[in-house]
């Protein structure tokens, strides 16, 4: 009789390590898909370069996506304008070539301020570049 005693006590003990290394591991499982991962900055520069395209006069805005000073090919990036007294909008897309650049050929009626943004990705931060300021030709 003692030894079953014992050997329920030691069964009882077992289940009990059992129980509460089974419940840690699955509040470790849940605790672990609550995590989020670290996203890396990027950074989104802006240029305009006066362009003849077809005997007509128009601006290129061109831009580089970077994270960290390396490249990033393969991600969306919108170009935004805004006219006096207006909203941003969003008035094109381009994606980047293996170099992180992008490129727009733009030509206003009237003068608006142009900016590039990046939405971000699971990997990457999103980012928006400086405003450039584009004049009509009159």
């Amino acid at each position: 009789m003692r030894a079953s005693l014992l050997a329920r006590a030691g069964s009882v003990a077992a289940a009990a390590v059992i129980a509460t290394s089974g419940a840690m591991a699955t509040a470790s499982a849940a605790g672990a898909a609550t995590t989020h991962a670290r996203r890396l900055p990027t950074h989104l520069s802006i240029s305009k370069e006066q362009a003849v395209a077809h005997h007509k006069h128009v601006v290129v805005i061109g831009g580089r996506l970077t994270s960290h000073n390396v490249p990033l090919r393969g991600k969306v990036v919108y170009l935004d304008r805004r006219t006096a007294h207006a909203k941003w909008v969003v008035v094109g897309k381009e994606v980047t070539h293996k170099r992180g650049a992008v490129a727009f050929v733009v030509c206003p009626k009237v003068s608006a301020r142009y900016a590039l943004s990046f939405k971000g990705s699971l990997n990457f931060r999103p980012s928006h570049s400086k405003v450039v300021t584009v004049k009509a030709k009159a």
